[in-house]
């Protein structure tokens, strides 16, 4: 089942992540979130202190970088940008 349609706000964004702090994370990983292997990287460093919920917390991550959903699931860079494009998060 995909969840996409359901996530329709930015939940790391209401837990006070920024455009900038999102970043900022992003080279303690040593990989911008929009980077090929961003999620691996993120989920193997956060695994020790998030256990299972790792996962969902590195997702939310992309999900505020690319102001979508829409990025999972996706196999080329082409695929992505296309992809969240068309379902970018509705602004309240």
């Amino acid at each position: 089942m995909r969840f996409e349609k359901y996530l329709t706000e930015k939940p790391i964004a209401t837990k006070g992540w920024t455009k900038a702090s999102i970043e900022k994370f992003g080279k303690t990983i040593g990989k911008s979130p929009g980077e090929e292997g961003f999620f691996k990287a993120c989920v193997s460093r956060m695994k020790d202190e998030m256990g299972e919920k790792a996962e969902g917390f590195c997702a939310s991550i992309k999900d505020y970088h690319y102001n979508s959903t829409y990025w999972r699931n996706k196999k080329s860079k082409k695929e992505v940008e296309k992809s969240v494009k068309k379902h970018p998060y509705k602004e309240k």
